[in-house]
């Protein structure tokens, strides 16, 4: 119901009277009749009961997300620290995703290159020894504590909790051991704010300078966390310096990593931002209904005496006293026997805990929150009680989304540091890559890679290979690809050592036995001959 100036005003001066005049008001809009009804039973032309308080406003990105960050990182983090589903469900992205790491597979451009197979087989080889030389030690961390494949799970968590995060790619110094400079240094996203943590400007938004066209020019980055406790000890907290994007080289000097998922977003949110309420609430009633269930335990049993002694509780003092204090604590302990005087009675007591309703009422709220997060719900709570096709389904559906991650972390954090330590490579003239620096066209050709991980994992192992083995013997995948998805290996890396493997057992006529006129058992026989199997 609309309220009229008058109806206002005279609630100002006399508001005994507005509420009056408001109760008679409504009841003539009641003796009028309901009219013709609208959806949910509103009158025509009125906006609907369940809308009626609910009047978004249409704003940019930077408007809905900003002013909102700090509050859902700290939740965000501190249900990532506390509460189980969330800590599951941070867990389950970083070790489908990340898992032991996305590897290199170079797959320079042979067309543009003019290259023959075997050279670009040979300059593969050695770009992928080399990046291993640097990525596999911890020499490439700038706190030289996590190898490069341990950092990509740290930049995907903690992306996830804060919604974005920071690589600072700056130059260390060059050892025997070491002979690269590119070092990388993983920041929170409360380290870039605006500048002694001032309000936004146009150009400026949550320590983001951006050009006139939006694109993101420089950071401006805290030189300690604001949060730190010892921050006021180490000077101001909101002290930092402008990090440019990218140097006057074209050199990268800091990725951001976050999901844009709106026009015009300067900053991430979240991953568990949109449901972050729903799983706190989820988690209070989990620890009400434990402790419900602990106080049900406590079951105390009264009994009614012919003397009539009262129990010491009822005197001021909690059981077992012997001389009662009016501050001692009343309260349920395991097998307590309180005393009633003659006449006195009481219901026994009917414990409801543990809830009979706790667990399908739990599954259910899980369910919506696994439809936020992509995780379907046998994957969320690691239970596969379904049938192998329902079990199948949630894993491929899953794995439309960790295909999709892993894309954005090659994108965001692999492939530029990839990109950055080739440009050093070859300026050291550790690789051989003629014109790199002097056509785009060719240096893109040099960088091409792909950034494969953990396979998916396999319910029915016999089938699925079964399946991959007739999809390459049709020329619909090969040998590399099948490996990655299977077993997450590298084909080009496994296949000297099964190499050697065939040669032994073909000398020492180890080779598999297998059913006569079979496939195997020809290929077994040529094999001995001499011929390629």
């Amino acid at each position: 119901m609309s309220v009229s100036l008058f109806d206002r005003a005279l609630a100002t001066v006399a508001p005994g009277l507005a509420m009056r005049r408001a109760a008679a008001l409504g009841a003539m809009r009641a003796m009028d009749g309901p009219g013709d009804p609208g959806p949910f039973g509103t009158q025509a032309g009125a906006a609907p009961i369940a809308r009626r308080w609910w009047k978004p406003l249409a704003r940019d990105a930077r408007t809905d997300t900003v002013r909102e960050l700090r509050d859902q990182r700290a939740k965000s983090r501190d249900l990532a620290r506390t509460t189980p589903l969330a800590v599951g469900a941070i867990n389950t992205n970083v070790d489908r995703i990340v898992g032991t790491g996305l590897a290199l597979s170079a797959q320079p451009n042979r067309k543009v290159l003019g290259w023959s197979d075997d050279q670009a087989e040979a300059w593969r080889e050695s770009v992928q020894n080399e990046f291993s030389m640097w990525a596999d030690s911890n020499l490439c961390d700038y706190g030289q504590e996590l190898n490069f494949y341990q950092q990509q799970a740290l930049v995907l968590r903690s992306t996830l909790e804060s919604g974005d995060s920071f690589t600072l790619m700056p130059d260390g110094e060059r050892s025997a051991s070491m002979p690269y400079a590119l070092r990388l240094q993983l920041l929170e996203a409360d380290r870039c704010g605006n500048p002694d943590g001032g309000m936004d400007t146009p150009e400026m938004c949550a320590g983001v300078r951006m050009a006139a066209n939006g694109a993101p020019q420089a950071y401006f980055i805290y030189d300690q966390h604001p949060g730190s406790g010892l921050g006021l000890l180490r000077g101001n907290p909101m002290a930092g310096n402008w990090i440019e994007r990218v140097g006057p080289s074209g050199r990268r000097k800091i990725l951001h990593h976050y999901r844009k998922l709106r026009p015009e977003m300067p900053r991430g949110v979240p991953y568990l931002a949109p449901i972050v309420d729903c799983i706190k609430q989820l988690a209070r009633f989990t620890e009400a209904e434990i402790m419900a269930a602990v106080i049900s335990a406590y079951f105390t049993v009264f009994i009614e005496t012919p003397g009539g002694s009262a129990a010491p509780v009822f005197d001021g003092g909690a059981p077992g006293e012997a001389d009662g204090s009016p501050e001692a604590p009343i309260g349920l302990s395991p097998g307590a026997v309180i005393g009633l005087a003659p006449g006195e009675k009481i219901n026994a007591a009917q414990p409801s805990r543990p809830n009979p309703n706790f667990d399908p009422f739990v599954q259910a709220i899980i369910k919506q929150i696994g439809i936020a997060l992509s995780i379907p719900y046998e994957i969320l709570v690691k239970q596969f009680q379904s049938s192998y096709s329902a079990s199948k389904a949630a894993l491929l559906d899953f794995w439309v989304y960790v295909r999709t991650m892993r894309f954005w972390l090659a994108a965001s954090h692999c492939q530029p540091v990839y990109e950055t330590w080739m440009a050093e490579a070859v300026a050291q003239r550790r690789i051989a890559a003629p014109g790199f620096f002097t056509d785009p066209l060719m240096r893109w050709a040099y960088t091409r890679a792909a950034w494969p991980g953990d396979s998916m994992g396999s319910i029915n192992p016999k089938d699925e290979i079964e399946a991959y083995v007739r999809a390459i013997d049709n020329r619909l995948m090969t040998r590399e690809q099948a490996e990655w998805l299977l077993w997450g290996t590298d084909w080009n890396q496994t296949f000297p050592l099964k190499a050697a493997e065939q040669k032994r057992l073909v000398g020492a006529d180890l080779l598999p036995i297998s059913a006569p006129g079979s496939n195997s058992a020809s290929t077994r026989d040529s094999t001995k001959e001499g011929s390629p199997a």
